[in-house]
């Protein structure tokens, strides 16, 4: 009988890394598909057929956030250092200024694979609204930590949006989850001098490139501060640009507090390099 269990057990694994080993070579085989189709109803075909395996792979998995899926190219994959939530994104770019966005949030603590789909992008974005899933505007996730050490699943994320021709867009997103476990986008704990906002939005040329990134200890974000090319352009975002200076959003007591023109090399004799 225990060796009859020892090869049900070793059955069950080979079974699981041949799903698995499959599920890799069906999402790279779409996405070379996606990258290479220039009909926009063949793309959003192939992401269905995308998105279907990659959620059927997930809803088999015992535990979705400790099982190592290898890197695919285009899929963005983060854990937060809480390891309550795994969230997998990736684009589709379907014009020169239109992708269309998915997301799939797996919530550790219900088991929920969240599917949110999107080709509005950050351009209308703003700074205060509490955004629910149905209403979720599309972006890139790449970087992601809770805001507090509680396990309360509030998290601050790090997004990209590269789809418009005037201007690209990056965001620092508070995310948090409802008595459902269903998520909600914003959350007003970021203090910018004496206002609170829900996220802050970055807009700049698409010829440009910012830095927005966690410190190397994780205690805050820094980013490039933006400024038009001329004083008349302000405004025109397709304009903006890094101009050298650096401002950070230190995270304290569960809030995210801007202090702008920071000098991030050092502080106290110690390096803060991002």
């Amino acid at each position: 009988m225990k060796y009859l269990k020892i090869i049900a057990l070793l059955g069950l694994l080979i079974a699981s890394r041949q799903a698995a080993g499959q599920t890799i070579e069906d999402l790279e085989y779409y996405f070379s598909r996606i990258a290479v189709e220039p009909a926009e109803s063949e793309m959003l075909i192939y992401n269905d057929s995308l998105t279907s395996s990659l959620l059927f792979y997930l809803q088999s998995l015992d535990d979705v956030i400790e099982t190592d899926i290898p890197e695919v190219k285009y899929l963005g994959q983060i854990v937060p250092s809480d390891s309550l939530l795994k969230i997998f994104s990736w684009n589709i770019p379907l014009t020169a200024d239109k992708n269309l966005y998915n997301c799939i949030i797996h919530n550790g603590k219900t088991g929920d694979n969240i599917l949110l789909q999107s080709s509005e992008g950050m351009e209308s974005l703003d700074n205060e609204t509490i955004i629910n899933s149905d209403k979720w505007y599309g972006s890139l996730y790449y970087d992601i930590e809770p805001v507090a050490k509680s396990g309360d699943m509030t998290y601050i994320l790090l997004g990209y949006d590269p789809g418009n021709v005037s201007a690209n867009s990056k965001v620092v997103e508070i995310l948090h989850f409802d008595g459902q476990g269903k998520p909600l986008f914003g959350k007003m704990i970021i203090r910018v001098n004496e206002k609170m906002l829900s996220r802050m939005i970055f807009r700049y040329s698409p010829l440009a490139t910012m830095m927005l990134r966690f410190m190397n200890d994780r205690t805050g974000i820094i980013f490039d501060h933006l400024s038009p090319a001329s004083p008349e352009y302000k405004g025109q975002y397709r304009y903006y640009g890094p101009d050298f200076s650096y401002d950070l959003l230190q995270i304290n007591e569960g809030e995210l507090i801007l202090m702008e023109d920071f000098d991030f090399k050092y502080t106290d004799g110690q390096s803060l390099q991002p």
